[in-house]
């Protein structure tokens, strides 16, 4: 993996902490719509795949309901819920070594692009980033597979030179649909085993482990 030179990277979950505002957002949204929040154990899984699979699956919010709960929740999440984040440890030391490496990095996240954008420039990372493949508010359920393609367009990256770096299954499925390995980073979530079983490469325990298997 190390002479890999395009790192895609996913998010939510592998580069930033961003659990307490997509958590918060989730809760806030099926309070305001009167459901039931879900047994505090699904939360978790909010982060990685499109709020509506989110919301339909782990909180039974009807098809009909979906994009309204969608909308609520980025009421929160655009004012507070964006800059409820912080970089897991060793993140911005991995950048700065893959920078210094001469790695090309990138960003596949199911987010709107313009959300990605703000939390990376609230964490200080922007500029470790060449390209930024997301969804967008129009077209928020894009597959990963399409959010990765799209990143390795951009990048005019061959398979061969490239690895995605994720967290959730959806990370691990979206680049095999391209192609390209998949290197899980658990940094304390608990779908350590959905990584090992979903197929990815390696899996680490966290950016100190990461630069083993990448730099």
């Amino acid at each position: 993996m190390k002479n890999k030179k395009y790192l895609l990277f996913d998010l939510d979950g592998t580069v930033a902490d961003s659990a307490p505002g997509v958590i918060g957002g989730a809760k806030y949204a099926l309070e305001r719509l009167g459901y039931p929040l879900p047994d505090e154990s699904l939360f978790p899984c909010f982060l990685g795949p499109p709020l509506k699979y989110s919301f339909m699956t782990y909180a039974g919010v009807s098809e009909e309901k979906v994009e309204e709960a969608i909308a609520v929740y980025r009421e929160f999440y655009r004012e507070t819920g964006v800059y409820m984040c912080s970089l897991y440890e060793g993140a911005a030391d991995f950048l700065k070594k893959a920078r210094a490496a001469g790695k090309v990095m990138l960003i596949a996240s199911s987010k709107p692009e313009a959300f990605v954008h703000t939390v990376l420039s609230h964490l200080g990372v922007a500029e470790y980033f060449d390209h930024v493949s997301a969804a967008s508010f129009s077209d928020a359920h894009l597959s990963k597979r399409d959010i990765v393609a799209r990143a390795m367009a951009m990048a005019g990256a061959s398979k061969d030179d490239c690895v995605m770096i994720g967290d959730r299954i959806y990370d691990v499925e979206g680049a095999a649909d391209n192609g390209i390995p998949c290197v899980g980073i658990v940094n304390g979530s608990v779908f350590k085993k959905e990584l090992t079983e979903c197929g990815a490469y390696a899996v680490a325990e966290d950016f100190f482990e990461l630069v083993n298997i990448l730099l």
